[in-house]
């Protein structure tokens, strides 16, 4: 058995995990290659840092994340399959992916071609995207946790991209802070100012940091590179995002315009899903540039799913209904200077100075970063309305007019599905009206696309789904602008399983 904090070498076992060789490093601990103790498979064997288990409450909290994350089944997300402690050490067997991750690849070969950059964030964000609908954040998404498939480096077999890490991130991030290594300065590169401001995240965090992830596979370089946490957290809190085209100009402008929203200083302003932020990619390179537009900002809106924790084995309550527990989260505590050793004589006497210079500048960036974030929440929330009602009964409500409504539906819209197919949610986030473009995202189902106007009559808008990400299928939808403020869903498709055409229904309500 190695001692806490020493590398494990190959042969030496782990709970019965053999170790073959080191993967990777990283500030949560080391990743080694290890042979499964009775089936005939190899894992992905990460041990924690010492650092991190030796707080009961980190273990406590760990545990319960990965029983979480182990109920995480989506082809884009890296399967959590045990977990555990042995003596000291603390440690999660993963899925072995034989293959490279999306930052090794970058530093190999330079910034990807868009369109496999644009494929690989498509794939990661179907797999954020379920997971938050299960009621799980990611909160470290990068490049260097985007693990791809041997074809992606050698040119043949599958070129699959998953997300790790799922069950870890959110237990560090809790029982970390912002001063305690240099090694968190490659997760605040990637940080939504939320974080640094100490409101408590939700998915939009994710969405963010998936915008950080595509400038850097598309440049090379990091949204805001800076040698070091102060500057890291001033920069994501005030700096202007670049454009990717600066880097790149061979790349279409409307990629400029999807990034700023991704991006974005308040969640209000970003991509709803993390689909969503993916699909307009892709658009944007298909020379479609309405799918790229920046929001209208947008009423406060509910928390999402991503901040809700179901009841174990997901939601309760009758066929189309979710019931969501919501517990209260802690928010993220705010950064403090890391305390010298107490030690006698004049080295203590000058510490002192130099610690209390430290925790007045941290303090100082991180009211800027609060006072910046909420005054941004305040302008978005005082130039739009108030959001519609909180309950649905379907598509088109009873009696609800189809004449022509003036309001402009730009805007997020959600609604929850019924019909031949139910229990999951629909968010369209419509970019543009005359004619409609708008984004689409099933996040229960890791699906997510656009839809593209055919016809309108009056309040009756006929658009065509078309999926960029997950496996639905192309469907017709149908809207109805609805003098209540809300908006009646009509999807029909066509079930190869089912054998038949399907019609499911929502009534959605503005964000």
């Amino acid at each position: 058995m190695a001692e806490p904090g020493s590398r494990l070498q190959p042969g030496e076992v782990v709970a019965g995990y053999e170790v073959i060789r080191v993967l990777g490093a990283g500030g949560m601990g080391t990743v080694y290659l290890a042979r499964h103790p009775r089936l005939p498979r190899n894992q992905a064997l990460k041990v924690l840092a010492p650092g991190l288990v030796v707080d009961p409450a980190f273990r406590q909290r760990f545990g319960r994340e990965a029983d979480l994350a182990a109920q995480l089944d989506h082809p884009n997300i890296v399967a959590v399959q045990d977990a555990g402690a042995d003596g000291d050490l603390m440690w999660i067997a993963m899925q072995y992916i034989e293959g490279t991750d999306a930052a090794a690849l970058v530093r190999k070969r330079g910034p990807l071609p868009a369109r496999q950059a644009v494929d690989i964030i498509g794939q990661v964000a179907a797999g954020l995207d379920f997971a938050h609908g299960k009621g799980m954040l990611h909160r470290d998404v990068k490049p260097a946790n985007m693990l791809l498939t041997s074809g992606w480096a050698d040119g043949a077999g599958d070129r699959r991209a998953l997300i790790a890490d799922f069950g870890i991130a959110r237990s560090v991030a809790e029982a970390t802070t912002l001063t305690s290594t240099g090694a968190m300065v490659g997760t605040l590169a990637y940080a939504a100012p939320e974080l640094l401001a100490g409101v408590t995240p939700t998915a939009s965090v994710d969405v963010y940091a998936l915008g950080c992830s595509l400038y850097e596979l598309l440049t090379g370089e990091r949204v805001y590179p800076r040698p070091d946490n102060i500057s890291m957290m001033h920069a994501n809190a005030t700096a202007t995002a670049p454009r990717v085209t600066d880097a790149r100009p061979e790349l279409p402008h409307a990629l400029d315009a999807v990034l700023a929203r991704a991006l974005a200083k308040s969640p209000r302003d970003r991509f709803p899903t993390c689909g969503s932020l993916a699909s307009a990619a892709a658009s944007a390179l298909a020379g479609d540039p309405t799918q790229a537009r920046p929001a209208a900002h947008r009423p406060p809106e509910p928390a999402p799913e991503a901040a809700r924790v179901p009841q174990p084995w997901g939601p309760t309550g009758p066929p189309g209904e979710r019931t969501w527990v919501t517990p209260a989260s802690p928010a993220v505590p705010p950064a403090q200077a890391a305390q010298a050793p107490s030690t006698p004589g004049k080295r203590r006497s000058a510490a002192v100075p130099a610690m209390l210079v430290l925790a007045v500048v941290l303090v100082a960036v991180l009211a800027t970063v609060a006072v910046l974030y909420l005054r941004g929440s305040e302008t978005s929330s005082t130039t739009t309305t108030g959001a519609g009602p909180t309950t649905t009964t379907g598509s088109i409500p009873s009696g609800a007019s189809r004449t022509p409504v003036t309001r402009s539906l730009v805007g997020t819209w959600t609604g929850t599905v019924v019909g031949d197919q139910a229990g999951f949610t629909v968010s369209a986030d419509i970019l543009a009206v005359g004619p409609m473009s708008a984004t689409v995202s099933y996040p229960q189902l890791g699906c997510s696309g656009r839809w593209s106007e055919r016809s309108t009559s009056g309040a009756v808008t006929a658009l065509v789904e078309t999926i960029d990400v997950g496996t639905c299928v192309t469907s017709n939808i149908e809207l109805v602008a609805n003098a209540d403020d809300t908006i009646g869903f009509t999807s029909t498709y066509y079930s190869t399983s089912q054998g038949r055409t399907m019609t499911i229904t929502a009534t959605l309500r503005r964000n």
